[in-house]
């Protein structure tokens, strides 16, 4: 493996990693005792590749909920915006990272979307 590739592997985990936590911490207000049921979160591909979420999740049962609806608009749109500055780099070079953690959606306004499972994803850097 060149170095590059194991570049973009090693970004492709941390920041796959990174999205699960994110949500854990969105969804507790960072309190680590906090129940927490999330278990999938919606990711859409933009035209260059790039992963975007959405706020829309899928807890434990099989309920869809949104960040808007948990933490209202304002708290939401801002958690969206910083999460998703670290989820951008999530993309085709690294598809081969996060992809096989994904459940496929249907498109969304002509967009590939996908299911991250937070579990898997937060179990990555786990030896």
């Amino acid at each position: 493996m060149s170095a590059s590739q194991a570049a973009s592997k090693s970004l492709g985990r941390v920041m796959a990693v990174v999205t699960a936590a994110a949500v854990r911490d969105i969804l507790t207000g960072h309190d680590a005792n906090a129940r927490f049921d999330a278990a999938r979160l919606e990711l859409l591909e933009g035209s260059h590749g790039a992963l975007s979420a959405t706020g829309r999740y899928w807890t434990v049962a099989g309920d869809e909920r949104t960040f808007t609806h948990d933490l209202g608009d304002n708290d939401a749109g801002n958690a969206l915006h910083d999460m998703n500055e670290w989820v951008a780099y999530l993309d085709d070079s690294n598809h081969h990272v996060w992809r096989p953690l994904c459940d496929e959606l249907p498109d969304r306004d002509r967009r590939p979307a996908y299911a991250l499972d937070l579990v898997k994803a937060a179990q990555l850097l786990t030896p």
